[in-house]
């Protein structure tokens, strides 16, 4: 199974918006979280992939979940879906943490399978 991760220029040619999504910590939402997964896009400067989500009502918000090191993938935890592989277009209940005043996603399960 591929992962349907898109690089930057091709999220673009397809019309989609990255800057409609903000990341800053007041503009992210934390604890439980319901959102759907709009698209996602390899992150530029790390080993990272920006996870494009929207809610009811219409906020938008990106959060970036990093490389696992000792996994050499994209999982939470060893029995977790690598996020590389999560489905699109899906509602999702998060769990968003703060660290270091930036906001991370520590969980994620598709609530729609």
């Amino acid at each position: 199974m591929e992962n349907n991760v898109l690089a930057w220029s091709k999220a673009l040619q397809m019309g989609l918006n990255p800057m409609a999504y903000p990341f800053e910590m007041k503009l992210v939402p934390t604890g439980l979280v319901v959102a759907r997964l709009d698209f996602k896009i390899w992150a530029k400067k790390v080993m990272g992939i920006n996870g494009f989500f929207s809610q009811e009502g219409g906020l938008k918000f990106q959060i970036t979940v990093f490389l696992n090191k000792e996994l050499r993938n994209y999982q939470f935890r060893k029995d977790g879906v690598d996020f590389a592989f999560c489905p699109l277009d899906c509602r999702y209940e998060l769990k968003i943490g703060m660290r270091r005043d930036r906001p991370f996603l520590e969980s994620l399960k598709c609530l729609e399978i």
